[in-house]
């Protein structure tokens, strides 16, 4: 019998390969489709104070303090059990519903939030005036 040249791919090979292609298809369509909002915090207010987002897409929100004094980053969004959290620095974030950000310090956040009007603001007293909202439609 002649020595093949190339491998014998059997039909269970072609099904994994295919399963990985598909896989990595849609990894690849899933990183594609992050929305990437950056806020800053400054003294004493937040730029952009508002940001429309699309509810079936997942969401890379980067909070920066690029203030003098440091804030707090505060939503229903942290809280409410609707909102899917994929990934957070500092990691503690869930449940808390109030998160402190040092001057210099960045606050990540990657979730999935439903269709609806999220504000969030500065709980700092004296911070009265620092608020926004995110348009999630």
């Amino acid at each position: 019998m002649p020595a093949y040249p190339y491998p014998i791919v059997t039909p269970a090979h072609r099904s994994v390969l295919l399963l990985l292609l598909w896989t990595v298809s849609l990894l690849d369509a899933c990183d594609s489709s992050v929305q990437d909002v950056r806020l800053a915090v400054q003294d004493f207010r937040f730029d952009p104070q508002e940001v429309r987002l699309h509810a079936a897409r997942p969401i890379r929100l980067v909070v920066v303090n690029e203030g003098r004094e440091p804030h707090e980053f505060t939503g229903p969004f942290l809280t409410d059990p609707r909102v899917r959290l994929l990934a957070a620095e500092p990691a503690d974030v869930r449940g808390q519903g109030t998160v402190k950000i040092a001057p210099g310090r960045p606050l990540r956040l990657t979730f999935l939030a439903p269709a609806g009007t999220y504000l969030f603001r500065c709980k700092i007293r004296g911070h009265a005036g620092m608020a926004g909202m995110m348009i999630v439609d």
